[in-house]
């Protein structure tokens, strides 16, 4: 045989790879693309906040016809004092000196319902609750200024709740004292103030619960001055929370009722609570240590103010609160449709085929198309069931996507076990309140790991033919 031609050897013995021009390039497209869909992702937070805010608005216009969030005062000795001007050109002051139960409780029984308007809903009750205190003699020597002096013949007994217009019944009191028993009327007293509830804290400051006043009433306490024990009974409706300030030096509380998930708030948690799908019964027991205000003095130091911060609270609110819940998840919007997006990238690197940057959009908007179902679709069914369609949805309609995209049965398959790990992680961020910073970094980290491992012999370069030598040496003649 004759020689081979060079160039046919050359050509026979050098075997090309494919080309993997431009997947470095691609790669920062994807990243950019992943980002920029966090502009649509604020779009839709605002929306998100938009529909929080209106929900917001009709509860409290709804919650209002029926008291609102209400707050009780259990009884109180009030007495107007004065205190003389220390220097001529001074005028002097005037106040009112407060003085408390030594032993109070207030059993309350609750029975709730959910009111509508549109789609959205609210928790209403009426409580009826049963209040006993025993008040000690009043004081001969007040804690005031020198010279201050207490009218102790114009003192009234107080109690009362955030809003007079849930009063179902006009309160009477029974007191049993030193001068035998006694019947208290009770009429609004809105000549007396003993300041603005609080109803949480925001570091060392009380915030004001913006109701715009509290329903005190009054009745003559001449009965009571000597010491005695009082009794009485409220009974009045409200919307969303119920709560009992620790009117006495100390305080029992019981509040039984029919919510079935009911959440315990305010200045002290339930000493005891039983809660099952019929209701609950919490109790709480609050010392006049605990409670850490005087038992008697000035409303400035014995008021509203400090009482409502201490409150003893139990709210109605539903805990699937679709627009809390959407808007977790979308502050981990741009890592999941991260995620999304390297799982395509990576369809792409093994096989071969590649996708246009509109696709990439499509499927970022997609998924955009997902929070404003899952927005929409909880506010009819739920939470829970919402979230079920929208993913199951969404998931359906990427995975076929990649499918076509791909034209490849085994993508489509892959794509919806993957996309139906994503949908089910977001799901777990919305309801882990703590430990979702955790389980997102977890999962950004895993998603990380096993898209490095499967692209890790990319040529992120490219463009350039690699050539493999099947034989080092140079071909030899060949002769006949």
């Amino acid at each position: 045989m004759s020689d081979l031609n060079p160039e046919a050897a050359g050509a026979y013995l050098r075997l090309p790879r494919p080309k993997s021009a431009g997947w470095g390039g691609k790669a920062l497209l994807v990243c950019l693309l992943a980002l920029l869909m966090a502009i649509p992702g604020l779009f839709v937070l605002g929306l998100v906040h938009d529909r929080a805010n209106r929900s917001g608005k009709v509860v409290a216009e709804v919650s209002g016809m029926k008291g609102g969030a209400q707050q009780v005062l259990g009884p109180l000795i009030v007495a107007p004092y004065v205190v003389p001007a220390a220097r001529a050109g001074e005028e002097a002051r005037h106040g009112w000196y407060v003085l408390s139960p030594d032993t109070g409780s207030a059993t309350a029984q609750v029975a709730s319902s959910t009111l509508r308007r549109g789609i959205f809903s609210v928790p209403v009750y009426e409580a009826t609750i049963d209040i006993d205190a025993v008040f000690p003699a009043v004081p001969t020597a007040p804690g005031l200024p020198a010279g201050a002096t207490v009218d102790w013949s114009r003192a009234r007994v107080v109690l009362g709740f955030s809003d007079l217009r849930g009063g179902k019944l006009d309160p009477a009191g029974v007191v049993t004292g030193p001068g035998g028993p006694a019947q208290l009327a009770f009429a609004p007293a809105s000549d007396i103030s003993l300041g603005q509830p609080g109803r949480a804290t925001d570091g060392d400051q009380a915030v004001a619960d913006g109701s715009g006043g509290f329903g005190l009433m009054s009745a003559p306490a001449a009965s009571l001055l000597a010491g005695g024990r009082f009794r009485t009974r409220l009974v009045f409706t409200g919307a969303e929370r119920l709560s009992i300030m620790p009117f006495a030096r100390s305080t029992r509380v019981s509040v039984t009722g029919d919510w079935p998930d009911p959440g315990f708030d305010g200045g002290f948690s339930p000493t005891n609570r039983q809660v099952g799908d019929s209701g609950f019964k919490a109790d709480w027991t609050v010392p006049f240590m605990a409670r850490g205000l005087a038992a008697e003095g000035p409303s400035d130091a014995v008021s509203l103010l400090e009482l409502g911060r201490k409150d003893l609270g139990v709210s109605f609110v539903p805990v699937n609160n679709p627009y809390q819940f959407v808007m977790r998840a979308l502050k981990y919007a741009v890592m999941f449709i991260g995620l999304v997006f390297l799982t395509f990238f990576v369809f792409e690197a093994l096989s071969g085929r590649r996708l246009h940057a509109a696709q990439y959009v499509l499927i970022g908007l997609a998924q955009m198309v997902f929070y404003l179902l899952l927005l929409s679709l909880s506010e009819y069914v739920g939470f829970d069931y919402g979230f079920a369609i929208a993913a199951v949805a969404t998931v359906l309609l990427i995975g076929l996507y990649a499918g076509a995209a791909f034209r490849a049965a085994r993508y489509r398959v892959q794509a919806i076990v993957v996309f139906s790990l994503v949908y089910g992680l977001i799901y777990l961020l919305m309801r882990l309140e703590d430990f979702a910073l955790l389980a997102g970094s977890v999962a950004a980290f895993t998603g990380l790991t096993a898209a490095m491992w499967l692209t890790r012999n990319i040529d992120w370069y490219g463009g350039k033919s690699q050539v493999v030598a099947t034989n080092s040496q140079q071909p030899q003649s060949m002769t006949g």
